[in-house]
């Protein structure tokens, strides 16, 4: 009886497979991560050993050691949610190899450590309605485009990448809608050890991204001062000109730090428009069509927190109506 000879390839030299398999069937940034992620993570821990020898204790081996290792500027650790999406990343490129007969492994649950103070971090990561209050009167007083980019990320929860993306087209001033179908982003990615960057321009991160969302009444007569060609960024004017994600952050950054008020990212921002609108009372339902989750569990996993303290009031009044009968 014959034997069968076993496949075997190197984990560098199936990824390079991978990735020519699969460059064409995902979104241009999707692809950039993946890359940086293979190259910056998975090659340097996997690269050179044969796929057939890749065991779960190596898999599990992996998640130890990416949980230890700092990030790129030093200034801590991975986080919980980088381990994992490393992870899922890898796993799926082994699942491939599996079906290919490079590597037989089945499927196993991994442990991975606690997350790192991921509630308090969240609960930081917005403003106090007097902090708001502070912003809003000190962007009413900045004459750039830029400021104007900061205050509708503090008034609709757009991302940084949709604000920067905007063009007049968007905007339709007569029913007060802005049309969000794009986001604009710099996107790093590295193949064999060369690293490049680019901007582009491309639909926003999911399907329940691409939405409506009702501009306040005060922005309108704003925006009306700087109306431009159609085809031209809210944000400079011009049709051939943009402001990429970066430099407004950047410009979000000196302000609050000319303003005194406590620092939060720029992201804080959307953070703080989907609190304002658990602390008024808004539904689960509309906030996550507003902040164009893909799914309403992600409204919940990140927000739920916002009305603890609304939720406690009515557990302790539900309780004093109970002793008072």
């Amino acid at each position: 009886m014959m034997k069968t000879e076993k496949k075997t390839m190197t984990v560098e030299s199936w990824i390079r497979i991978w990735q020519d398999e699969n460059r064409n069937f995902v979104k241009e940034s999707t692809f950039a991560t993946y890359s940086v992620t293979i190259e910056n993570h998975i090659l340097p821990y996997y690269g050179k050993r044969e796929l057939q020898d890749i065991s779960h204790e190596d898999n599990q081996e992996f998640i130890l050691f990416l949980s230890r290792k700092k990030r790129k500027d030093r200034s801590g650790y991975l986080s919980s949610k980088a381990v994992k999406d490393i992870m899922t990343l890898w796993l799926g490129i082994l699942g491939k190899a599996e079906r290919m007969g490079y590597v037989n492994l089945g499927k196993v649950r991994y442990q991975y450590p606690a997350p790192r103070n991921r509630q308090n971090m969240r609960k930081e990561n917005f403003l106090t309605l007097q902090e708001e209050f502070e912003i809003i009167n000190c962007l009413k007083n900045q004459k750039s485009l830029k400021s104007l980019g900061v205050a509708l990320a503090l008034a609709t929860g757009m991302r940084i990448g949709e604000v920067c993306a905007l063009r007049w087209e968007c905007i339709d001033i007569q029913r007060g809608l802005i049309h969000v179908n794009k986001t604009l982003q710099r996107i790093y990615t590295k193949e064999n050890g060369i690293g490049k960057s680019k901007v582009i321009v491309s639909a926003p991160k999911s399907l329940k991204s691409d939405r409506y969302l009702p501009l306040p009444q005060e922005y309108l007569s704003i925006i009306k001062e700087h109306r431009a060609a159609p085809f031209a960024y809210l944000l400079t004017g011009k049709v051939d000109k943009f402001i990429e994600p970066r430099t407004l952050r950047a410009y979000y950054d000196r302000l609050m730090e000319k303003n005194g008020t406590r620092y939060v990212t720029f992201h804080g921002l959307r953070h703080t428009f989907a609190t304002r609108l658990v602390e008024s009372g808004c539904d689960y339902k509309t906030i996550s069509e507003l902040l164009g989750h893909a799914d309403i569990n992600t409204t919940f996993r990140t927000y739920v927190h916002s009305d603890m303290d609304k939720k406690r009031q009515f557990v302790e009044k539900a309780r004093k109506m109970i002793e008072a009968t």
